[in-house]
């Protein structure tokens, strides 16, 4: 009969020791050493290679006494070692699992057994906002504008609070109710604040709840839901023409003087202001889309110029990172356009990596010019004293009002790069512009057009009749 193989001991030396790795002897019961304690004599004699293994201890800080053990297959050492670290880091995983299940339980407990106050709530949320501690996949990207508007919110909530006699720092989240919801319904109202930020507010409280309800398995209701949202109406208002060119005279360093004496006086004019505004009526785009305009953006095709703007609005939304996801809108280069663009050297720095609005403006660009575009456009407009409290934006909405005039409803998206006609008509559209521009329309022609008709008609008659009875 054929003899078994047989198979040798497992030690590990010193240069493969690994922590929680030992070979371990089933027939001894104990680990092994490099002298066998069965024999006495050194490992390699040993006899009872079948019956040993590689096993691994892991060790679980704070529990005292508790370790968890894995026999391994493998009788290579290199292998074993792999298999360690992976069961180490497996059993590393299901405890940090494990204690995030029992933070979530203990939350939930103290919760059930102890109020959570109103004040502690919205620091946690503000924290949440700022993704302080919030898991990888639900991180999301909020700007400091939006951030600071919901802490002006609650700051608003709270003086609410206090006003009306409460002692805010025991004010618990089971203690919000109707009546609470309305004492600041009531504020609000009292404010005179516009429809719209009206809305937003009570969606800054909404969510808010909301969100708590889901952190910390709240079963409480959400008063601020039953809370009507106003109706906004949208009455986009457009520069005209007269207003855009007395505007642009009125830019001067001396007239840039601010006499508001709630602010700091200090002068709004800047060298490239009346440059970055004609280049928002003629191209119809957001601040931040005319700062980083650069002169590569410019390109060709069969003759025709276009501008490549990226639409950092949706991107931000959307978060479109990659080249190939961002979105990107073509400005036709116009004829008024492309003479700004000359006054602004396009001739000399065509094809640059060169901003094309104030180029010697390298830091913090959109802080600063985006500030001063808006301020600065408010400024000297309302020095002209038309009656109207225009905005930055009412450039942008010339723009779009001129083009649905010119394109036609329902193609000015294609340029806008809006995917929705109603959002163009809702926030953009002057319609009293639209209504100037079907000044000449009629239904029926009127008297002197039928009667000039009539006498082109009877006169083609006459000559065709002559014509006649000149070939006979």
């Amino acid at each position: 009969m054929p003899t078994m193989e047989k198979i040798k001991p497992l030690y590990i030396p010193k240069s493969k020791k690994w922590k929680g790795l030992t070979a371990f002897c089933y027939k001894c019961k104990s680990n092994v050493t490099e002298i066998c304690k069965k024999s006495g004599k050194h490992i390699s004699l040993c006899k009872n290679g079948q019956n040993h293994v590689y096993k691994v201890y892991v060790y679980v800080k704070g529990e005292k006494n508790q370790r968890k053990t894995k026999s391994l297959e493998t009788r290579d050492i290199n292998e074993a070692i792999k298999q360690a670290i992976e069961f180490e880091n497996e059993i590393k995983g299901q405890i940090k699992a494990e204690k995030k299940v029992e933070k979530k339980q203990t939350l939930t407990n103290e919760l059930k057994n102890q109020p959570v106050f109103l004040v502690n709530a919205m620091a946690k949320y503000i924290s949440w906002l700022n993704n302080e501690g919030v898991p990888a996949h639900r991180v999301k990207e909020r700007s400091k504008d939006y951030i600071r508007d919901i802490k002006n919110a609650f700051i608003e909530f709270s003086h609410c609070l206090k006003e009306n006699k409460f002692k805010l720092p025991t004010v618990t989240i089971d203690d919000i109710n109707d009546d609470m919801v309305g004492l600041l319904f009531e504020q609000m109202e009292k404010s005179g604040m516009a429809n719209r930020t009206f809305n937003k507010k009570i969606g800054y409280y909404t969510s808010f709840i909301e969100w708590f309800k889901e952190q910390y398995n709240y079963q409480g209701r959400n008063y601020f839901e039953t809370v009507s949202r106003k109706i906004v109406i949208q009455n986009p208002e457009a520069i005209s023409q007269k207003e855009y060119e007395a505007l642009l005279l009125q830019i001067t360093p001396e007239n840039g003087v601010n006499t508001n004496e709630k602010v700091a006086r200090k002068n709004l004019y800047r060298p490239w202001l009346k440059d970055g505004i004609r280049l928002a009526l003629e191209t119809g785009r957001r601040r931040e889309e005319i700062i980083n305009l650069k002169w590569n953006n410019i390109n060709e095709n069969d003759g025709i110029e276009y501008i490549k703007v990226e639409d950092y609005k949706v991107n931000h939304i959307q978060k479109r990172v990659t080249e190939q996801e961002k979105k990107y809108i073509y400005i036709p280069v116009t004829e008024t356009l492309n003479e700004l663009l000359y006054e602004l050297e396009y001739e000399k720095f065509k094809g640059s990596d060169r901003y094309i609005l104030a180029p010697e403006i390298n830091i913090q660009r959109y802080r600063f010019m985006s500030d001063s575009l808006s301020r600065g456009f408010t400024h000297f407009y309302d020095q002209l004293n038309t009656g109207r409290k225009l905005t930055f934006k009412s450039l942008r909405k010339a723009y779009i009002t001129k083009l649905e005039i010119f394109m036609g409803s329902g193609n000015t998206k294609a340029i806008t790069g809006h995917s929705d006609d109603q959002v163009i008509e809702r926030n953009y559209i002057d319609q009293k512009e639209m209504a100037k521009a079907a000044k000449n329309f009629a239904v029926f022609p009127q008297k002197n057009e039928k009667n000039s008709t009539l006498i082109e008609i009877r006169n083609r008659h006459k000559t065709q009749a002559k014509e006649k009875d000149f070939e006979r």
